[in-house]
C-alpha cells in the first residue's frame, strides 16, 4: 500500500519533468558555437591562418621536393659527358629544390671545387629558407589558441560569480549555463591548437626528408663534376 502510494507521487514530477525536457529547444551546433563569446573570433582567424599555411606549404614542398630520378640521371650523363651547358639548360627548366642548387654549381664549374660546393650551399640555405617560410605561424597558432580559449572561459567564470554576488543568489541552471558556453571558448582553442600542431610536424617531417633528398642528388652531381673536370684535365 506504502509503494503504491509513492509511486502515485512520483508519477505527476516524472511527467512535469518530461514535459519541460520536452520543451527545451533543441539547438544547433552553430549556435552553440557562437554562444562561446567574442573570443572566437581570434580563434576563428587562427585557424584560417593555420589551414592556409597547412595548404600553401604542402602545395610548396611538394612542387620543390618532387623526385624524379630521370632527370637527376640525365643531368649527370651530361656532366659525365661535359656537356654543362645542357645540363645547366636542363636543370633551369625545372621547378625543383634540388635543380636550383645544382644549377648554382654548374654556373661555377670552371672554378675551384670549394667555390662550386659553397655556390651550392648558399643555393641550397636559400631553398630551405623557402621551404621553411610561415612555418613559425603554425608554431605561434599551436601555442596561442589553446591559451585564448583557456582565458575565453576563465572570463566567463568570473562572470559567472560575479553575476551571483550581484544577484546574492545561487541557481544551477544559470551557473552550468554560463559555464557550458564558456567551455565552448577552451574547446575550439585546444582543436585549433591541435591542427596547428599536427600540421607543424607533419610538415617539418616532409622538409627534412626534402632536405635529406637534396643534399644526395646535389653530391651525386658535385661527384660527377669532379670526374668530368678530371677527365678534361682541368
Amino acid at each position: 500500500m506504502n509503494l503504491l502510494v509513492l509511486l502515485q507521487a512520483v508519477e505527476p514530477t516524472v511527467e512535469i519533468a518530461g514535459q519541460a525536457a520536452q520543451n527545451v529547444p533543441e539547438e544547433s551546433y552553430l549556435s552553440l558555437v557562437m554562444k562561446g563569446g567574442w573570443i572566437l573570433l581570434p580563434i576563428f582567424l587562427l585557424s584560417l591562418v593555420a589551414i592556409y599555411v597547412i595548404i600553401n606549404k604542402w602545395l610548396v614542398i611538394s612542387r620543390l621536393g618532387r623526385k624524379d630520378s630521370v632527370w637527376l640521371s640525365r643531368v649527370v650523363e651530361l656532366v659525365h659527358d661535359g656537356k654543362i651547358e645542357k645540363a645547366l639548360k636542363f636543370c633551369v627548366e625545372r621547378p625543383y629544390a634540388s635543380a636550383k642548387i645544382i644549377a648554382a654549381g654548374l654556373k661555377e664549374y670552371d672554378k675551384e671545387e670549394s667555390e662550386i660546393q659553397e655556390a651550392m650551399e648558399i643555393e641550397a640555405r636559400q631553398q630551405v629558407s623557402v621551404l621553411e617560410n610561415q612555418m613559425n605561424w603554425l608554431g605561434i597558432t599551436a601555442s596561442i589558441a589553446p591559451m585564448l580559449g583557456f582565458l575565453g572561459t576563465i572570463f566567463g567564470v568570473i562572470k559567472i560569480f560575479y553575476d551571483i554576488a550581484l544577484a546574492n543568489d545561487i541557481a544551477i541552471d544559470t551557473i552550468s549555463t554560463g559555464l557550458y558556453q564558456k567551455m565552448i571558448c577552451s574547446g575550439a582553442g585546444l582543436l585549433v591548437g591541435i591542427v596547428a600542431y599536427t600540421g607543424y610536424y607533419l610538415l617539418n617531417g616532409r622538409i627534412d626528408k626534402v632536405v635529406i633528398s637534396v643534399d644526395k642528388e646535389s653530391n651525386e652531381v658535385l661527384k660527377a663534376i669532379r670526374a668530368s673536370k678530371r677527365n678534361n684535365g682541368l
